[in-house]
């Protein structure tokens, strides 16, 4: 009874009106013990007011970016890889099966979709970050390349600058955030450096 991208509109509203009665910290990961206060309220989907979002001649991927990166090029290419071990597809499993609406096999106490080790990321993995971010960037045919990462991340200062120097004339950007502390662990820093990276790629 509905068109394609009516489909496509009311899935975005359903999942943008999700999060505020979700009971959970911030991620869905893990849930908490008792109902949060926004969580007992009668669920409502609100519209996506996709005229506050008005953009054009758009185009989005849904793949291995180390694939996709041979396909495309442009002026600027920006960069915000995960920074630990915490997969996206654990943490957002819930969103990601209302997206799919696919009934999936399930596991553990919240419901882990079996099939996340397929949606894995290279990039949580120490033995491979280092490897797929420098193919990332020798196979990148763009003018400028900019990566958002912390001093916390998996690949360290001193690679990300070896593989940006690779490429081009590198400069580097930092800046120091207080630390979002997730759990009570009093050894933990106060503070994290966010660091924007640039290179401007030899011609």
């Amino acid at each position: 009874m509905i068109n394609e991208d009516l489909y496509y509109y009311l899935l975005a509203s359903l999942i943008n009106s999700i999060d505020m009665y979700a009971n959970t910290a911030s991620v869905y990961g893990a849930f908490l013990k008792k109902l949060k206060k926004t969580a007992q309220k009668d669920f409502q989907i609100k519209p996506y007011n996709k005229n506050n979002n008005i953009v054009s001649n758009v185009k989005v991927f849904n793949e291995d970016s180390n694939l996709l990166i041979k396909k495309i090029s442009g002026d600027i290419l920006y960069l915000d890889p995960p920074y630990n071990n915490r997969q996206y597809c654990d943490n957002y499993h819930l969103l990601e099966t209302i997206a799919k609406y696919d009934s999936p096999k399930i596991k553990g106490k919240t419901g882990l979709r079996e099939d996340n080790i397929n949606m894995k990321s290279k990039y949580y993995y120490k033995k491979d970050a280092v490897l797929v971010m420098e193919e990332l960037i020798q196979n990148a045919k763009f003018k400028y390349i900019f990566l958002s990462y912390n001093n916390e991340g998996i690949i360290s200062l001193e690679e990300i600058e070896r593989i940006f120097s690779n490429k081009g004339k590198y400069i580097q950007f930092k800046r120091e955030y207080k630390r979002f502390k997730s759990n009570d662990n009093c050894r933990q820093e106060k503070s994290t450096i966010e660091y924007l990276y640039c290179v401007i790629v030899n011609k």
